[in-house]
């Protein structure tokens, strides 16, 4: 799989990329070569969608290098939370929500979707041993949902961002190695003159797997590049999607400047500009309302009814400016903080929180997703999957 998921990057985009032994700088705005040139890829959800029906970037430029702001989806959605390294569980995740067959294999894993547009909300990174399986997994499946209309996105969530800042705290031994496997394939397809980038020439292997990491993932190289095409707020019709939350300021402020300071930044751009640096702290920065690591709506259980309210009242504004300048948006779904209780909604259902923890790097919990079809929002688990839940 390793090796099949390494030919999607051209070989001229990879002699291209920028690692951290290259000091190549590029301009606030500007693209490092390898965004340019991936375009194509599909992990872009600004891809050739709009020929076969699928969900496109509303009102945008397909060949557009930023990731989408708001796309349109034909058909149902499902929402599937932190999924953390574990690639079981995201198969059992995605299978209960009636997108994954059991008629593929690990290499080539079967879509029977159709038209559904899937959002995976973040943290694909960290706490799990496979973490570019779950990325190549996605990617694969996405290509197939766009021949039936549908899509797979994939959010930007603070462990993507732990990673590409150099934090890698939370990966495991197991990812490491994958990393380590992940760059060896790229040189053996791409040529020895990016073996030091990832780690080809050091002898000790956790030197040469910490090194291989960051040669992925280091903002401009390819792995780093391969997460700026994914969106960090998304709106699909109706529903916004952001891996921790959203404020008023960030609506204010602008949820696309958010979205492309991302990009930028992963993309190895240099971020000089006060405009730049502050949308980059307003979605990834550590302060607590950043969109990435916002745990305002993540409560599973509220201490008082005044903290619920104002809590309410916080989502009811952001969701109303939200439709004011983009669109109705009747809902706001995130992850980022566990709950114990699975998949659940409050504030008369404008906000559902869908990280159960189902790594076993968490706490190993049964996987659940949910589905939204129309003003319909269901829970979708092994007791009521995909299949089951429009008898309901």
């Amino acid at each position: 799989m390793m090796l099949s998921a390494a030919r999607s990057f051209s070989a001229l985009a990879l002699r291209r990329a920028r690692f951290p032994t290259q000091v190549t700088r590029y301009a606030p705005g500007q693209l490092a070569p390898l965004a340019r040139r991936a375009v194509a890829s599909p992990l872009c959800a600004a891809s050739e969608a709009a020929a076969t029906g699928a969900a496109t970037p509303a009102g945008g430029d397909q060949k557009a290098p930023y990731p989408p702001l708001k796309v349109t989806a034909p058909g149902r959605v499902v929402a599937l939370g932190d999924v953390h390294g574990d690639i079981g569980q995201a198969r059992r995740a995605l299978t209960i929500a009636g997108v994954l067959g059991d008629g593929g294999d690990a290499v080539n894993p079967e879509w029977t979707g159709g038209n559904t547009v899937v959002v995976q909300v973040g943290d694909v990174l960290d706490r799990g041993d496979d973490e570019i399986a779950i990325l190549i997994l996605l990617q694969k499946l996405h290509k197939q949902a766009e021949a039936q209309g549908g899509a797979v996105y994939i959010l930007n969530g603070n462990h993507e961002v732990l990673n590409v800042s150099g934090d890698f705290r939370y990966v495991t031994q197991g990812a490491f190695q994958e990393s380590a496997r992940f760059g060896e394939h790229l040189v053996n397809l791409f040529g020895s003159a990016f073996k030091e980038a990832f780690g080809g020439g050091e002898e000790d292997p956790r030197k040469r797997q910490v090194k291989a990491r960051v040669g992925l993932f280091s903002p401009g190289g390819p792995l780093a590049q391969q997460l700026a095409m994914n969106s960090t707020v998304l709106i699909v019709n109706d529903t916004v999607f952001a891996h921790g939350g959203l404020m008023p300021r960030h609506v204010e402020f602008g949820l696309e400047r958010l979205n492309n300071a991302v990009a930028d930044w992963m993309r190895g751009a240099e971020m000089v500009s006060e405009e730049d640096r502050t949308a980059l702290g307003m979605a990834i920065g550590s302060v607590k309302d950043s969109v990435v690591w916002n745990r305002t709506f993540g409560t599973e259980n509220f201490v008082t009814d005044s903290d619920r309210d104002r809590a309410c009242e916080v989502l009811g504004n952001t969701l109303d400016a939200i439709s004011e300048k983009y669109g109705t948006a009747k809902r706001l779904v995130v992850g980022h903080t566990p709950q114990l209780g699975g998949c659940n909604g409050e504030c008369d259902g404008r906000i559902w929180r869908i990280d159960v923890g189902m790594s076993f790097g968490v706490v190993g919990a049964d996987p659940e997703v949910i589905e939204i079809d129309g003003d319909e929002v269901r829970v979708l688990n092994s007791r009521v999957p995909a299949k089951q839940a429009s008898k309901l």
